[in-house]
């Protein structure tokens, strides 16, 4: 039944999309302005992907990644454009650039140009640029083609000279979360899924590129021995239309276009207020200061549309925490459980997508939020949309939807648990510091981690608590999934999978982008018009008043050791997930000292790396 439904969806999504492409579609390659002259539109691509709704600011409206996409689509259907401009400033996370690469294509099937001048291009941003008509790169330029790594930074002999250790325990064999703290090496079952998942990236990457520039993938390989290729090489090899300086390239493209195009740089900002000339007239600013400094949150449509509900960062209890530009920095799942809710309750909405950018992080967290996602499903459909990575807790919060949809490059799977226990004991000791316990219970002193560490009783609970978890995940993936849970448990153990390999094995429905699942949710919603269907974006991120207030809370002062600067530098390098937990730690030990809990077991991808 769901492969006939998954049939019916698809033809129902394809005549969508035909009817789409026909009145998109301009008469011409190159229709004329009005004033006779091509109209191109330039778009700065830079690495920001940051999807949640931004913080309502008149002063500096953005646009959040789906804004960026919808702003594609209405360029390709615009019979008043002719084609794009990349400019080309970085390029964001392997899956978002798939869905870019998408929205590209429906400008190229559009009948539009594209084309792109870049002075240097790394690997992805060749990836992203491989779709342009016309690509040049001048001859003192440089492509980067350096091939994928890993590196992880193993921390135990350094914690060691400080008299610091970790104690991790795992549910699954290929948990490996937090080795780099407990190991001075990389452990077989770390290093396997990192060279399944570079040869993974490495294979995506190769073919997208071979296929945009019509080659052959094995002639787009041979390029990466150079490691750094010459214009004048790539562009002899295909990789590249001309190795030319910026006015070749206007020569070129004027050429292309049989004409000099006029260059739009502000598409799409017609809306925009008028700062400035509300800023000219004093009595219209004090007139509108209430609603520039704190701008009402825009309601839901009052009639059928989607809720995309995002659900971004590490899982952390409570509220979700956003820094001073307004990105979310962590998930918390009173924040997501109140916007599931409201999205089940609004009877105009049809259908939910539950966007997850997330590698996971409380597993008492994420079930709050699975439980949310049951509780809307008695009323309505949920479809998961997977993007960068919606691994362990974030494929915890998507395994409970009606349907899973995920890029081929996709980061998801790891089902499994781990905690991490912070050893301080001998460092404290060292110190000169004499701990006293007066305890109470049978294993009140057992359990005080400043004076022995972890002892037998503390890590059998733990490891106790983290087998019931784990056998909880397994059952839901079963359940959920409709897989027998013997086959669930051949392919968790912690593992990880991309968006391709999760299909293969059943723990994803069908590849697609963001705007492939909102489709989808407006054909199970009823059979919605995906063309003309409003979509109601949430959680609303907090305004600025709100943002101040919750940096001045009691935690300001650790959440500020962990702001957005040394979180940024900490993602670089691939500890952000350590960062987040040690940021959790230092508020514990502010409110007293550490403590057991359910949130003592984490559902956490087992790496954060950054892939160079």
């Amino acid at each position: 039944p769901m492969r006939l439904a998954r049939h019916l969806v698809s033809s129902t999504l394809l005549l969508a999309a035909l009817g789409a492409a026909a009145q998109a579609a301009p008469p011409s390659a190159a229709a004329p302005a009005d004033d006779g002259a091509p109209r191109m539109v330039e778009l700065v691509f830079g690495a920001s992907s940051a999807e949640d709704p931004p913080p309502p600011d008149p002063f500096n409206p953005r646009r959040n990644f789906r804004g960026k996409l919808l702003l594609l689509r209405r360029l390709a259907a615009d019979p008043s454009v002719d084609g794009l401009l990349l400019d080309l400033r970085g390029v964001p996370s392997w899956a978002h650039v798939r869905d870019l690469l998408t929205e590209l294509h429906g400008i190229r099937a559009a009948g539009k140009t594209i084309a792109c001048y870049s002075e240097t291009l790394g690997q992805r941003e060749l990836m992203l640029a491989s779709v342009a008509d016309l690509l040049v790169v001048p001859p003192s330029g440089l492509i980067a083609l350096e091939g994928l790594s890993a590196e992880v930074m193993y921390m135990a002999d350094l914690l060691a000279k400080l008299d610091v250790r970790f104690e991790v325990l795992h549910e699954g064999d290929f948990k490996t979360a937090y080795e780099d703290l407990a190991r001075n090496a990389m452990s077989p079952q770390q290093r396997q899924m990192l060279e399944e998942l570079l040869a993974e990236f490495y294979d995506q990457m190769i073919g997208t590129i071979a296929d945009n520039r019509g080659l052959h993938p094995e002639v787009v390989e041979a390029q990466f021995e150079s490691v750094f290729v010459a214009p004048e090489d790539a562009a002899a090899a295909g990789l590249i239309d001309a190795a030319a300086y910026r006015d070749v390239f206007d020569a070129l493209l004027t050429t292309r276009l049989g004409g000099e195009p006029e260059i739009v740089d502000d598409y799409g900002d017609e809306d925009r207020p008028d700062i400035e000339a509300m800023l000219a007239n004093p009595f219209t600013l004090l007139a509108n200061l209430e609603k520039l400094l704190k701008p009402p949150a825009p309601p839901p449509p009052k009639v059928p549309h989607v809720a995309v509900v995002y659900a971004t960062g590490t899982i952390m209890p409570g509220k979700s925490q956003a820094d001073w530009s307004g990105n979310v920095a962590t998930m918390g799942s009173d924040t997501i459980v109140a916007a599931l809710e409201a999205a089940g309750d609004d009877e105009h909405v049809k259908a939910v997508v539950l966007r997850v950018n997330s590698p996971g992080g409380s597993a008492l967290a994420s079930d709050m939020i699975w439980r949310a996602v049951q509780r809307v499903r008695e009323k309505k459909p949920v479809i998961s949309s997977m993007g960068s990575v919606a691994a362990s807790g974030g494929y915890w919060i998507s395994m409970g939807c009606d349907m899973i949809m995920a890029q081929p490059s996709t980061i998801t799977g790891s089902i499994g648990v781990v905690s991490m226990v912070p050893d301080l004991s001998q460092a404290v000791s060292e110190l000169g510091i004499n701990v006293e316990v007066v305890a109470r219970g049978p294993h009140g002193d057992q359990l005080a981690f400043l004076k022995h560490g972890v002892t037998p009783v503390l890590r059998e609970t733990l490891q106790r608590m983290m087998r019931g978890t784990y056998d909880e995940f397994l059952d839901k993936v079963s359940e959920g999934r409709g897989l027998p849970r013997d086959d669930v448990k051949a392919m968790a153990g912690g593992r990880v999978w991309t968006g391709r390999q999760a299909a293969e094995l059943g723990l994803v429905d069908e590849l697609g982008s963001l705007q492939d699942a909102i489709d989808m949710a407006c054909v199970l919603g009823g059979g919605l018009d995906p063309l003309t269907t409003p979509v109601f974006e949430s959680p609303l991120a907090p305004n600025v008043f709100e943002q101040f207030e919750e940096q001045m809370k009691e935690q300001a002062l650790v959440r500020g050791l962990f702001g957005s600067g040394l979180q940024a530098a900490a993602d670089e390098l691939g500890l952000g997930a350590v960062a987040h937990q040690v940021r959790a730690l230092l508020a514990a030990v502010h409110a007293g000292g550490p403590r057991l809990g359910a949130h003592s077991v984490q559902a956490l991808l087992p790496f954060s790396v950054t892939l160079r």
